[in-house]
Protein backbone atom coordinates (compact mmCIF):
# COMPACT_ATOMS: atom_id res chain seq x y z
CA UNK A 1 0.00 0.00 0.00
CA UNK A 2 1.17 3.67 -1.08
CA UNK A 3 0.41 6.56 0.74
CA UNK A 4 0.51 9.92 0.39
CA UNK A 5 -0.29 14.01 1.34
CA UNK A 6 -2.01 15.78 -1.68
CA UNK A 7 -2.63 18.98 0.26
CA UNK A 8 -4.08 22.67 -0.72
CA UNK A 9 -1.03 23.98 1.66
CA UNK A 10 2.56 24.70 0.08
CA UNK A 11 4.97 21.93 1.09
CA UNK A 12 6.21 23.83 3.70
CA UNK A 13 3.57 24.16 5.49
CA UNK A 14 2.88 20.58 4.92
CA UNK A 15 6.43 20.13 6.48
CA UNK A 16 5.69 22.11 9.57
CA UNK A 17 2.26 20.15 9.76
CA UNK A 18 4.07 16.83 9.65
CA UNK A 19 6.95 17.94 12.35
CA UNK A 20 4.27 19.43 14.31
CA UNK A 21 2.21 16.20 15.11
CA UNK A 22 5.29 13.99 15.16
CA UNK A 23 5.00 12.70 12.00
CA UNK A 24 8.16 11.83 9.58
CA UNK A 25 7.97 12.55 6.08
CA UNK A 26 9.37 9.55 5.13
CA UNK A 27 6.13 7.64 6.40
CA UNK A 28 4.47 9.03 3.35
CA UNK A 29 5.55 7.95 -0.76
CA UNK A 30 4.95 11.23 -1.96
CA UNK A 31 4.07 14.81 -0.43
CA UNK A 32 2.24 17.09 -3.08
CA UNK A 33 1.37 21.09 -1.87
CA UNK A 34 -0.17 23.82 -3.71
CA UNK A 35 3.28 24.60 -5.24
CA UNK A 36 4.69 21.39 -6.41
CA UNK A 37 3.38 21.80 -9.68
CA UNK A 38 2.38 24.99 -9.66
CA UNK A 39 -1.55 24.05 -9.35
CA UNK A 40 -3.76 23.47 -6.75
CA UNK A 41 -6.81 20.93 -6.45
CA UNK A 42 -9.28 20.73 -7.76
CA UNK A 43 -7.54 21.04 -10.64
CA UNK A 44 -6.87 17.43 -12.57
CA UNK A 45 -3.52 17.64 -12.90
CA UNK A 46 -2.90 17.90 -9.24
CA UNK A 47 -4.54 13.86 -9.03
CA UNK A 48 -2.87 12.97 -12.26
CA UNK A 49 0.30 13.93 -11.26
CA UNK A 50 0.08 11.99 -7.49
CA UNK A 51 -1.11 8.67 -9.35
CA UNK A 52 1.72 8.94 -11.83
CA UNK A 53 4.61 9.61 -9.13
CA UNK A 54 2.50 6.50 -7.28
CA UNK A 55 2.98 4.77 -10.44
CA UNK A 56 -1.02 3.78 -9.84
CA UNK A 57 -3.93 4.02 -12.11
CA UNK A 58 -7.12 5.45 -10.75
CA UNK A 59 -9.21 2.51 -9.91
CA UNK A 60 -5.93 1.36 -7.60
CA UNK A 61 -6.43 4.63 -5.83
CA UNK A 62 -9.13 6.07 -2.68
CA UNK A 63 -8.85 9.53 -1.78
CA UNK A 64 -9.86 10.61 1.60
CA UNK A 65 -10.52 14.18 1.88
CA UNK A 66 -12.73 17.32 3.69
CA UNK A 67 -13.91 19.27 1.31
CA UNK A 68 -17.00 18.06 -1.08
CA UNK A 69 -16.10 19.97 -4.08
CA UNK A 70 -12.01 20.31 -3.94
CA UNK A 71 -11.74 16.85 -3.51
CA UNK A 72 -14.40 14.60 -3.42
CA UNK A 73 -15.76 15.39 -6.66
CA UNK A 74 -12.31 16.73 -7.85
CA UNK A 75 -10.85 12.66 -7.16
CA UNK A 76 -13.88 11.63 -8.89
CA UNK A 77 -13.74 13.31 -12.01
CA UNK A 78 -9.85 11.46 -12.98
CA UNK A 79 -11.48 8.42 -11.82
CA UNK A 80 -10.59 8.12 -8.29
CA UNK A 81 -12.38 6.49 -5.63
CA UNK A 82 -12.93 9.21 -2.23
CA UNK A 83 -14.20 9.06 0.61
CA UNK A 84 -15.53 12.62 2.85
CA UNK A 85 -14.25 12.39 6.08
CA UNK A 86 -16.70 13.86 8.31
CA UNK A 87 -15.33 16.79 10.15
CA UNK A 88 -17.75 19.02 12.68
CA UNK A 89 -17.21 21.94 10.83
CA UNK A 90 -18.06 20.35 7.08
CA UNK A 91 -20.02 17.53 8.29
CA UNK A 92 -22.77 16.81 5.28
CA UNK A 93 -26.00 15.21 5.27
CA UNK A 94 -26.07 14.28 1.50
CA UNK A 95 -26.14 10.23 1.18
CA UNK A 96 -24.88 10.65 -2.14
CA UNK A 97 -20.97 10.38 -0.31
CA UNK A 98 -18.80 7.71 0.73
CA UNK A 99 -17.85 9.25 4.46
CA UNK A 100 -16.18 8.34 7.39
CA UNK A 101 -15.69 10.30 10.80
CA UNK A 102 -12.46 8.76 11.60
CA UNK A 103 -9.48 7.76 9.47
CA UNK A 104 -9.63 4.24 10.91
CA UNK A 105 -12.70 3.83 9.29
CA UNK A 106 -11.35 4.38 5.61
CA UNK A 107 -10.22 0.28 5.36
CA UNK A 108 -13.83 -0.54 5.09
CA UNK A 109 -13.05 1.39 1.30
CA UNK A 110 -9.27 -0.82 1.11
CA UNK A 111 -10.10 -4.14 -1.40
Amino acid sequence: MKIGIVSGAYEEDINLILKKAHLSKELFDITIGANTIKKAKPHPDVFKYALKKLNIKPDEALFVGDAVETDYKAAEKVGVKAVLIQRTETKTQNANFRTVNSLREIFNFID
